[in-house]
């Protein structure tokens, strides 16, 4: 069985954020060979129409100047700029915000993932003043949870409800600890 789409979204259904399997997998993966690291990279992609959900179509792994901890993760900028001037021009797709991992631990959102959400609404040149995060939490080869939240421009993090892979966000909420076996 293999890793499935998410889907989550803010109680007030302002903001969404969908990340397709193949986002998933790739996610799953890059956290799988940090081990006991944390680590991390940028989320791509697009928006609807209504600019109501922000649709994951690439994930970075973390570049050569990223620094890993046991519980932390700073992710640096090497090669970065030129991959996301191609992205924008090639595809018309725009920077979404970050994800990152805790190893064999809690998805939940800590002060420091915060403040760095703060730090990127306020940074105009990624243009991006609504930015979301995924973290994922626990054995990404095993039992594994992911969240979202989004920092709303001068306001706090806001932490998004998971709603499956109904994508209208009508469906029933799940609760989002997956369980499946390693790819052969």
């Amino acid at each position: 069985m293999s890793a499935m789409t998410l889907r989550f979204r803010t109680p007030d259904v302002k903001f969404g954020l969908s990340v397709d399997e193949t986002m998933v997998e790739k996610t799953l993966k890059l956290c799988g060979k940090a081990g006991n690291t944390e680590t991390g990279g940028i989320l791509l992609g697009h928006y609807t129409k209504r600019h109501d959900w922000a649709i994951v179509t690439d994930v970075s792994g973390p570049p050569d100047d990223s620094k890993h901890g046991r519980t932390s993760f700073y992710r640096g900028i090497k090669g970065l700029q030129i991959w996301l001037n191609y992205i924008w021009g090639s595809k018309r797709h725009y920077y979404l915000g970050e994800w990152h991992y805790h190893p064999f631990a809690s998805a939940e959102a800590s002060f420091v993932d915060e403040m760095q959400l703060r730090e990127h609404s306020d940074n105009r040149l990624l243009l991006c003043p609504e930015p979301v995060m995924m973290i994922v939490g626990g054995n990404p080869n095993g039992a594994w949870e992911a969240k979202a939240y989004v920092f709303q421009k001068g306001s706090k993090l806001l932490p998004m409800d998971y709603l499956g892979t109904d994508a209208a966000g009508y469906g029933k909420k799940i609760y989002p600890i997956h369980n499946y076996p390693k790819k052969r």
